[in-house]
């Protein structure tokens, strides 16, 4: 017997690289969730301006939109393991520079709003060569089981994360983005234990070039309709998450709450997600991913606005984490369909492109969201994506891609 029979009989517990990978991995999430959620949470205790909360969220999610398809050819041309340490280091440098500048200077909106830009790149890549790793490292029959683990894994990094961030910002506002460099220096210690290279298959000797590189990613993509109608629906929602959560803290600032106590929404809401991913193959094997699509919509459109009634904050959260757990067990049906259909030395720019479609509006989220909060308040704002998302139930269901969808 082999060593990789032994390791696919043994299932992912044997498998001392894929551990390694997913607890590196987790701790540069937690980092990179801890400072994405302290970056508009400080400026809105700072400044109690939510249209300016809103385009410092804008600035660090920028990224998910210009950075995803660079990132995807990136990852399957050079040595992802090596791309990850420096996705790492580069993030180290950047985010430990808030503190020094907030002791040394206080707060500047520009430079919060600078290495939100960096530090949001750097994560792009960071996901998407971790993501083409991951078949690297697993076989192919515990790869949902390995996804299902990924995705618990993010969704408790958001949870720890937003939480932390909450509570570690009640005490200093530098302190939420020290707390990230040092989980990046953790996160770079474990990858460098990593034995096994990172890719099935080697680049060719005389590599595509980088545009048409790009568009052997979007022509895989343009040819599944079911994928691309499912990234499609998936980033109007992430846009609207994204308005619903800046609506929540507004909400939770106008009843005279505190950071702390938006710490509580987040972590409540973020249990939501953690069973979600833990319970998704269970979900899956029941419920085909078209009804999954249709279902998750239709679901978010009746909760939405039940947040506006819920002003305690562990209601809200619950709230919260009801749609989280609908979100998780939706990402881990679409990301295991993916993962499994794509081939390797085409994987990281399909998750590229599928990545852009996904998250890329999450930085018009939070700037609509900053704006329309302004203009409308938390009521008007949160009907309007209730709103939004019962029409977009209408449309997953009436949809000739996701009808489309195969086996």
């Amino acid at each position: 017997m082999t060593a990789a029979d032994t390791t696919t009989d043994r299932g992912l517990r044997g498998n001392r690289d894929f551990h390694l990978l997913w607890a590196g991995a987790g701790l540069s999430f937690l980092g990179s969730r801890m400072s994405a959620f302290a970056y508009p949470l400080v400026v809105l205790w700072a400044t109690g301006s939510p249209a300016e909360s809103g385009l410092v969220a804008f600035v660090a999610q920028l990224p998910y939109l210009l950075a995803q398809l660079p990132a995807g050819v990136v990852a399957d041309r050079f040595d992802r393991r090596r791309l990850l340490i420096a996705c790492d280091v580069g993030r180290l440098i950047a985010v430990g520079s808030i503190p020094v500048w907030l002791l040394l200077f206080g707060l500047s909106f520009w430079q919060l709003s600078v290495v939100a830009f960096i530090e949001g790149t750097l994560t792009v890549v960071y996901r998407i060569a971790e993501r083409a790793a991951l078949p690297s490292l697993v076989p192919e029959e515990h790869l949902t089981t390995a996804i299902s683990h990924n995705e618990a894994r993010e969704q408790a990094a958001g949870l720890l994360g937003q939480g932390g961030a909450g509570l570690l910002a009640a005490v200093a506002q530098w302190l939420p983005f020290l707390s990230t460099a040092v989980l990046h220096a953790c996160s770079f210690g474990t990858l460098l234990l990593i034995r096994k290279k990172l890719q099935v298959s080697t680049a060719p000797a005389e590599p595509q070039k980088p545009l048409a590189a790009l568009l052997e990613g979007l022509r895989w993509m343009a040819g599944n309709r079911f994928a691309r109608a499912a990234a499609g629906l998936i980033a109007v929602s992430n846009l609207l998450f994204q308005v619903l959560m800046l609506a929540v803290l507004v909400m939770v600032r106008d009843h005279g709450g505190s950071q702390a106590t938006a710490s509580v929404v987040s972590v409540v809401s973020g249990i939501g997600g953690v069973l979600g991913a833990t319970t998704a193959a269970f979900w899956i094997r029941r419920i085909s991913l078209p009804a999954l699509v249709i279902g998750a919509n239709g679901l978010w459109a009746l909760l939405v606005p039940l947040t506006l009634f819920s002003p305690n904050p562990v209601l809200l959260g619950a709230l919260y984490g009801a749609m989280s757990y609908i979100g998780a067990v939706w990402t881990v049906g679409v990301s295991a369909y993916l993962v499994g259909i794509v081939p390797d030395h085409l994987r990281g720019r399909v998750t590229s492109v599928a990545s852009l479609l996904a998250y890329g509006p999450l930085a018009f989220g939070s700037l609509l969201g900053g704006f329309a909060l302004s203009s409308f308040h938390a009521t008007g704002t949160v009907l309007a994506v209730a709103g939004v998302m019962a029409v977009l139930t209408l449309v997953a269901a009436a949809s000739p891609g996701v009808r489309s969808f195969s086996r």
